[in-house]
Formats: C-alpha cells, structure tokens, sequence
C-alpha cells in the first residue's frame, strides 16, 4: 500500500472546495455524528471539539448538551464566519489539532469530542494521548473515526489509500485507559461505477489525497471484484480520565 503523507494545506484546499457538496455525501459521516452523540452526556461544564468543520456534529452538542464553555477547532480559517453564524455561543478557534498542546496549557475540559476527523491528524496515537492529558478528573474523550478496513477496496485496486487505525493501534490505546464505549461496523455503499465511488470520495473532502491514474482496467477489476462497493469502517471509542 502507498500510504499519503499527510500534507496540510492540500486538505484545507480539498474541504473548503467541497463545504457545499459535504453534507449531501458524507452520508456515513453524518451517521456517525448521531451515533457518537446518542452515547454522551446532556451536560458537560467545558467542551473542546476537534476537527468541526461547518458543524456536521456541532449541531447536535450546541442543540442538546448543556455547556458553559465549548471551544471548536478547525484547520480552516475561512469557516469561522459561518460557523459562528450557525452557533453563536461557540468559540471558533482555527488551529492545527495536531498542535493541541500549545493550546490552553492551563485549561482542562470536561468533554473533548471529535468526529470523523482524527485521521488527519499526522499522529493520531499521540493526538489522543495529548487529549486525554487535556481532560479534569473524570473528564471524557469522545471519538468517532475510522478503522484499517476503511476503503479497502480502493487501497487492493489501485494501491493508494491513508493510514487508519488497526486492532494493534487499538488494543494499545484501550489497555491504557478507562474504556466506557468502544464499537466498531462495516458500512457498505453501492455505486454505478468506479467513477462515481471517486466522486463521492472527492465530494467528502478525501478525494484530492488520493489522486491517481485510473486505468479502464482497474476500473473493470474494481468493478468485477467488488461490483462498485466502498466499504466504511467507522469506529466508535470513549475513554473516561481516571
């Protein structure tokens, strides 16, 4: 497999130039969100989310959860305007969540909460351990992100493909902290052709990672193995500080 390095300021291009097209794709990201919501709390004093984006997942938290302070992170500056049009009472801080270290140093939350974002981390291992140094006593980290079975047809045809999380990566996360919640799924989507599976990858923000050539006969090898099917691996996991 190639892995992608992560670079930075092509992701912030590549969402930004897809923020009208995301919410009608990210159909299983949108799912996530829900299900990742429906296992926390309705109240938490202090709230940092990392990865908003334009509050695919915010929604839910700013309309339901009690909260004093929440603090929203994402990479692209041009967001803010609207999403803080969208939820007001929300701090909207452009910052790199790699960098979550520098940020705060002497503030701790509650809830730290993230969905479908800590793959572009360049490190996620270290992101979630810098996040749960970042929580108060009994504070909970909460994520929703994706697993090593993630597009995994795309990375045997066309050798290409990010790093997602494996079970080693997660039995080391897990055997460290309080697990309150760990789930994950196989989701499957069924498209016409191969074009259209790199349509929909593009229109969720991923595609421009993962340009290549596309041959007719990897598209045909795509489509006879797997008859148009992308596989999502969403993973579901809340660690409690204690």
């Amino acid at each position: 497999m190639q892995n992608i390095f992560i670079n930075k300021e092509k992701v912030k291009k590549n969402f930004y130039n897809c923020r009208f097209d995301y919410e009608d794709h990210a159909l299983i990201q949108k799912e996530m969100a829900a299900h990742l919501f429906s296992k926390l709390d309705k109240g938490y004093h202090s709230i940092l989310e990392l990865g908003c984006g334009l509050g695919t997942y915010t929604q839910y938290l700013y309309k339901e959860c009690a909260f004093v302070d929440y603090f929203a992170l994402d990479f692209i500056p041009e967001y803010q305007t609207i999403f803080q049009y969208k939820f007001p009472q929300i701090n909207f801080i452009s910052f790199d969540m790699d960098k979550l270290d520098q940020l705060f140093p002497s503030y701790y939350f509650n809830l730290i909460t993230s969905n479908a974002s800590i793959q572009w981390s360049n490190d996620p291992k270290k992101l979630i351990h810098t996040c749960m140094k970042k929580l108060n006593h009994n504070g909970t980290l909460a994520l929703s992100f994706f697993g090593d079975k993630n597009y995994y047809e795309i990375k045997d045809i066309f050798n290409i493909g990010l790093d997602y999380f494996s079970e080693l990566d997660l039995n080391e996360i897990m055997n460290e902290y309080t697990v309150t919640y760990f789930y994950q799924e196989e989701k499957k989507l069924h498209f016409q052709n191969t074009i259209d599976i790199f349509r929909h990858i593009k229109k969720t923000g991923v595609g421009g990672l993962m340009q290549t050539y596309l041959s007719k006969t990897q598209c045909r090898e795509y489509e006879k193995k797997y008859q148009n099917i992308l596989t999502y691996h969403p993973i579901y996991l809340i660690l409690k500080n204690q």
